[in-house]
């Protein structure tokens, strides 16, 4: 079989191999060392070959004398690419933990908290939780807010009355009313308050405004006239068209006697919810009344307000006021009804000029045309009205609380 022989290069052990085993790398027999099998004087045809070791004249040679028997020579496994594989791989780990975070910050500006060892992943594809509710505190001063940071407000909408005076004025009569109502402001002090209403068949309008030019009103059948000051023309806008307007322009204004500065009387409530308007609704407890607000969970513009007559009064706040007002606010209470008015369209700032808030509002011809009073006056302002001004004038003003004298 053309064997040949050769020694370790460790402890000189001779080791008898075929031909075949030329070049490849074994275990020496004795001493287990890795060697290189050298070069056959010839290169035989590839068979079945084997490998012992050869007589010895080394100490340990007589006790040693293992066969190895071997199959076919295997070509040498070429790991270049394995190598640079993994240099590849170490080289593109080290650049992650170098620049990783560098690049991932400045895409992802914030980190996801770390997922504790063990505790499962959270899913990606199921939606945020909800924000978490909101306090009444934190809705009204959200309200109070986002109308004092407004520059412009445009709203328009529908004011339904139904207000039973009778415990209050056995004379009086009922009051049902339908009147629709368009309120436009603008900074520094610019705003018009137009309205129509229908009262026992018939139609009147009116009209308040300030275009800079002062503040002026009008309504059927009175023509315009300049007044004192914004609040003397919306509080007669208001007893004319029973609207409740006044209450979001005293917002829009920040007026000290806004709602806003009634917080505390103010709860989270349920009740009938809007039409595609997802609202909170606040219900305020006030002297002899209690005013209900559909507030935007969205925009924090109010899209409704409900003011029901013949709300509780606190006996100790009663207790403290001077006479003339305790008698006043007390008949207030007899009151019953309530006024709702839906906001159907808003819009905010809006650029507009003095000039958008002039009003072309002139009497009808029939309202201009009315009887007149004895002094020549016509008469006004329209039938109900003098009962809506007493309950709408100061919806939001408390009588002045005042030491007892």
């Amino acid at each position: 079989m053309n064997e040949f022989k050769f020694s370790c290069p460790n402890c000189q052990q001779n080791i008898q191999a075929t031909p075949e085993y030329s070049g490849a790398q074994i275990n020496c027999p004795s001493c287990q060392q890795p060697i290189i099998v050298p070069q056959a004087p010839s290169a035989p045809v590839p068979h079945a070959g084997k490998l012992t070791m050869a007589a010895s004249t080394t100490s340990h040679a007589a006790t040693r004398t293992p066969v190895i028997a071997a199959g076919p020579l295997r070509k040498k496994k070429d790991y270049t690419n394995l190598i640079v594989g993994l240099v590849l791989a170490a080289g593109a780990i080290s650049a992650g933990i170098n620049f990783g975070p560098g690049l991932y910050a400045k895409y992802i500006h914030h980190a996801a908290a770390p997922v504790a060892a063990g505790a499962p992943a959270e899913p990606t594809n199921e939606p945020p939780p909800p924000p978490p509710e909101l306090t009444t505190d934190e809705i009204m001063q959200k309200l109070a807010e986002t109308y004092k940071g407004l520059t412009s407000l445009a709203i328009k909408g529908t004011s339904v009355a139904d207000i039973d005076p009778t415990q209050f004025n056995s004379a009086a009569k009922p009051v049902n009313s339908t009147a629709t109502v368009a309120l436009q402001m603008g900074r520094p002090g610019y705003y018009r308050m137009e309205w129509e209403r229908t009262l026992a068949g018939m139609a009147m309008k009116g009209a308040a405004w300030n275009s800079g030019k002062g503040d002026f009103v009008g309504y059927d059948p009175n023509p315009p006239g300049k007044v004192k000051n914004r609040q003397t023309a919306i509080t007669t806008a208001t007893a004319a068209s029973a609207a409740l307007c006044e209450l979001v322009m005293q917002l829009f204004f920040s007026d000290t006697n806004n709602l806003t500065t009634q917080i505390s009387a103010f709860t989270r409530t349920n009740g009938t919810a809007i039409s595609d308007q997802d609202c909170y609704i606040l219900a305020g407890e006030l002297p002899a009344h209690t005013v209900l607000l559909w507030v935007s969970k969205s925009s924090f513009l109010i899209r409704q307000i409900e003011f029901d007559y013949g709300g509780k009064i606190d006996p100790l706040m009663l207790k403290s006021l001077p006479l003339a007002q305790r008698d006043l606010l007390t008949r207030w209470s007899k009151l019953k009804g309530k006024v709702v008015e839906t906001y159907d369209n808003v819009e905010s700032d809006r650029t507009l000029g003095a000039s958008a808030f002039e009003s072309p509002y002139t009497p009808t011809a029939a309202a201009a045309a009315a009887p007149r009073n004895r002094g020549g006056q016509r008469r006004g302002p329209p039938p109900g009205g003098t009962t809506a001004t007493q309950l709408t004038r100061r919806v939001t003003q408390q009588p002045e609380q005042q030491p007892p004298p």
